[in-house]
This record gives structure tokens, C-alpha cells and sequence, in this order.
């Protein structure tokens, strides 16, 4: 019987996790988020994109001073340090709106037809830091594929260059790699995304793309132009006493309106809280039935 997949791909920091991931490694070594990011932004003035120049940052920091050395494993472990959102983590035995996701396509109809749940992360971020935080959060059997920066390591086993960066447009070919189906954990190479195949594995009007910034813009409108479901998210932001901060959280909430539904690229604009009867589970799970209700009227009427 022929799959029908569908398949819900996120971005990483701000959308799974509050913070950027490299906050961990500010913190550890005592060292000020702004002057990292200052010293970033001198580089994209000299003509680095976003994730070359903190990468860059990040290994010169390791040769200007010893303690900042990083390793592929140092990173996996600074990771499992990244808190992800409200109804995200598995840990301590935890459900996680992934469990109700899964659960919703338990049902005997949706078996019948062949109907199942894939997920995707596709980030600028470093791929080992989100692997390591999906480890920790109970998360790594749940994410088929993590499509984020890769890094090369020196003989005494530091990062020293970049393999592959993912930003922009590279996250529209990753959509594509979904789509047919060529992984890399699957065996496939990077130009295997460029074979003409007669038929998707995963057409696009099956996927559900969340985001929350500049980066996410081109995959918002791939998905817009061909059926699928963009949602853009805003962080929710809160005081030192645990309580909403009202003036922070609706700057967030316009810089994610102007980026998503007034320049008209995500179809929505939710807070990125996956917990119990909020809004943004409630769009997940109500998506998700549509688009497998969808997949069954289209098979009766091929019958």
C-alpha cells in the first residue's frame, strides 16, 4: 500500500527553543551575548553571511584563547543544556504534544489508509548542539532528519571549518530533500535533491513548515506556492519573576507580524507555546487531521 506522509518541519532556535543555542556557550564561558553578536555583525559588514560569521567567530575564539576550543562533542553536550518551549520535552517521562500528534493518527481510519507523521528540523544553528538537545529532551527517535551547520574538526579533534552552512534558500532545498525523499541518514547525497523523480515522496501540500524569522522566509513561500502551511511564531517574552512582560512580548509580536502576515508570508502568527489547549497545539493538531482528511476524500474518489 502506497505511504501517505505527512510531515511537520521546524526551525530551531526561537521556534523549538526560547533561546538561541549559543547562549549556552556565552554562559559557560562568562562571556556577554552582545559582544559576540558586535563582532558578528562587523563580519556580515565585511560580506559573511549570518551563519559563516558566527561560525568564524566562533573558531577564532578558539585560536585567540584555548578555553573557547570547541569540539563536534563539546557541542552535542552544550546542547543538552538548551531548554525547548512549554509541551516540546519527553523528559522525566513528560508528554509532549509529539505523543497526542502520534496519537491522533493512531485511529483506525487514518491506519487504514496508510497515513503518517514525520518530523523535520531545519536550522541555521550547528547540528550537533540541536542533537544533543533532542537527546536530552527525549527527542531523537521522534526527528526523522536535522538539516543544520556542520563542522570540520582539526587532527587534535577542534572545529576548525565549516562543512556546510543552512540558511535562506538552503532551507528551500532541504524542503526539496524532504519532499523526495533524499536524506542523508538515509544513504542519499546532496545532489541526489536534483534528480527528476515522477512522483514526491512527500508533496508539499502534506508539509507544515513553523518559523520564526528572516531565514525562514523562502521556505514560507515555497510551501505558500504549492498548498502547503507556513506558521510564523513570536516568543512569548517574561520578567526575571517568571510573569509576561506585556511591553516585550507585543514588540516581538509586530516584528513577527510585519515579517509573517503583513508582508503576507505565513498564513499564521501563533505564540510558541506547544502546551495543553494553547493556540499553536491546537493549530498542529487541527492541521494535521485536515491534511490526512484530505488524504482519505482523495483516495475515495480515485476508487
Amino acid at each position: 500500500m502506497r505511504e501517505n506522509v505527512i510531515a511537520l518541519i521546524f526551525d530551531f532556535d526561537i521556534t523549538l527553543s526560547p533561546e538561541f543555542q549559543q547562549q549556552v556557550l556565552f554562559d559557560h564561558w562568562g562571556i556577554e551575548a552582545d559582544s559576540f553578536w558586535q563582532r558578528c555583525a562587523k563580519l556580515l559588514d565585511d560580506g559573511y553571511d549570518l551563519e559563516h560569521s558566527y561560525i568564524k567567530t566562533l573558531i577564532d575564539l578558539g585560536k585567540e584563547d584555548s578555553k573557547y576550543k570547541l569540539s563536534n562533542k563539546d557541542l552535542f553536550e552544550f546542547g543538552k543544556q538548551i531548554e525547548l518551549y512549554e509541551g516540546l520535552s519527553r523528559k522525566d517521562g513528560k508528554r509532549s504534544i509529539f505523543d497526542d500528534l502520534y496519537e491522533l493518527l493512531d485511529e483506525e481510519i487514518y491506519k487504514k489508509h496508510n497515513i503518517s507523521l514525520e518530523f523535520y528540523c531545519i536550522s541555521g544553528g550547528l547540528t550537533p548542539m540541536i542533537q544533543g538537545a533532542f537527546e536530552a529532551h527525549g527527542l531523537k527517535d521522534i526527528f526523522k532528519e536535522v538539516f543544520a551547520c556542520t563542522l570540520a574538526e582539526d587532527e587534535n579533534g577542534h572545529i576548525t571549518f565549516v562543512k556546510e552552512t543552512v540558511g535562506h534558500t538552503i532551507k528551500t532545498q532541504k524542503l526539496f530533500m524532504i519532499s523526495k525523499g533524499t536524506l542523508p541518514s538515509q544513504g542519499a547525497k546532496l545532489d541526489d535533491v536534483n534528480k527528476v523523480v515522477s512522483e514526491f515522496r512527500i508533496p508539499f501540500d502534506r508539509m507544515i513548515f513553523l518559523g520564526d524569522g528572516q531565514t525562514d522566509i523562502p521556505a514560507f513561500s515555497l510551501l505558500n506556492s504549492y498548498g502547503g502551511t507556513s506558521i510564523a511564531v513570536y516568543k512569548e517574552i517574561k520578567d526575571p519573576d517568571g510573569n509576561i512582560c506585556e511591553t516585550s512580548t507585543i514588540k516581538s509580536y509586530e516584528n513577527g507580524y510585519n515579517l509573517a502576515i503583513k508582508a503576507k508570508r505565513a498564513q499564521q502568527l501563533l505564540n510558541a507555546d506547544y502546551s495543553q489547549a494553547k493556540p499553536l497545539k491546537l493549530t498542529l493538531i487541527h492541521k494535521v487531521k485536515e491534511i490526512a482528511d484530505e488524504i482519505i476524500s482523495s483516495v475515495d474518489k480515485r476508487v
